[in-house]
């Protein structure tokens, strides 16, 4: 169990680094991703693999990962519904 919190924990550790480094580059919209950013974004999840599964390439580490990332999302999208500062800074719209 020990193995698989890690797993959720660094998941959610390149959730957060992820959502917070396309703002910081400036994407407001996924309309405004071109297919150079789509690649981009493809590679990204490919490289940060590793650091959230390690070397579990279990089901069971796959899934943990998996739900890790949708926890974190949801999370993300119910604070935004509560915290209009929080939204902006998501949604990008803070630095426009």
């Amino acid at each position: 169990m020990e193995g698989y919190l890690n797993i959720a924990l660094k998941s959610i550790a390149v959730y957060v680094f992820i959502v917070a480094a396309i703002r910081v580059f400036g994407k407001k919209e996924f309309a405004q991703l071109s297919i150079i950013d789509l690649v981009f974004i493809l590679l990204i999840s490919n490289s940060v693999q590793n650091a959230m599964v390690g070397t579990d390439s279990t089901l069971e580490g796959g899934l943990v990962a998996a739900f890790s990332l949708f926890l974190m999302n949801f999370v993300f999208k119910k604070i935004s519904l509560f915290s209009k500062d929080f939204s902006k800074v998501i949604d990008g719209s803070l630095f426009y």
